[in-house]
């Protein structure tokens, strides 16, 4: 992907993650904030959105850092396990559908007096999960993106949301939740799209990346060996059928000797 379409990629889904944190924000701190706009108080209304956008823009950065994270996990795992790496992916996935419901939400539900007021979380990040991963399944036929999609918007999602998880005021975690689901989907699906688009562009101009280059060199350096082979090959087998000719001469002298 050219750096055109990858910082295009980066400012929006930072400017995703800052509209979805607004709106849902504003939403949920109507006391705090939005109050003010209806009360003219328009100072005040845009202070506090400024400050929902910065935690907007700052929720939008963890979750491209968890999925160039991902990026790296994913080929690493192919790497080391293999043939495994679909059901080592599956554990991961079981132990952080376990580890949101119970060692989190459940403990954290029970130590409040509110356990439905936190238990909602896991569901949400689940059900979006499998959504997201069928959908970008769907769109690649006999990809196998089902596991790896569901691994990255369940496992990477959990291991995003720990920092925002410390605190009892759930008006964090509404702020956080639903902005790092939306951009890590974002993120998933579309990134597919820009690259297809960057390569079309990149076709169109008739413009050759300096890896492209290389791997040009690669090739042609590939076709030059294979080449060189096949003329030693050409060449050993014409020194064998010279050799085979004068030792069947030398053995029909013998003979007449």
């Amino acid at each position: 992907m050219t750096s055109k379409y990858l910082v295009r990629f980066y400012f929006r889904t930072l400017l995703l993650g800052m509209v979805v944190t607004a709106i849902v924000s504003l939403f949920t701190e109507y006391q705090n904030v939005t109050r003010y706009l209806f009360e003219g108080q328009i100072g005040e209304f845009l202070a506090g959105l400024v400050w929902f956008l910065g935690y907007g823009l700052l929720i939008a950065t963890v979750s491209q850092v968890a999925f160039f994270i991902y990026l790296f996990i994913h080929p690493l795992g192919m790497g080391i396990f293999r043939k495994l790496w679909p059901y080592v992916q599956l554990l991961l996935v079981m132990y952080a559908i376990f580890d949101l419901f119970y060692v989190r939400f459940y403990r954290l539900g029970m130590e409040a007096g509110h356990v439905w007021n936190y238990i909602w979380i896991p569901i949400i990040v689940i059900v979006a999960g499998f959504i997201v991963a069928r959908w970008k399944d769907r769109e690649a036929p006999g990809g196998n993106l089902f596991i790896p999609a569901l691994f990255y918007m369940i496992f990477m999602t959990s291991i995003a949301l720990i920092p925002f998880l410390s605190v009892e005021d759930t008006s964090w975690i509404y702020r956080s939740i639903f902005t790092l689901i939306i951009c890590n989907a974002f993120q998933l699906l579309m990134l597919p799209k820009y690259i297809e688009a960057s390569e079309k562009e990149k076709a169109e101009r008739g413009r050759v990346t300096k890896a492209e280059r290389n791997e040009q060199k690669r090739n042609a350096k590939q076709q030059e060996d294979i080449q060189q082979q096949e003329k030693e090959k050409a060449q050993i087998e014409k020194r064998n059928a010279l050799k085979y000719k004068n030792k069947t001469r030398q053995n029909k002298r013998h003979d007449k000797g």
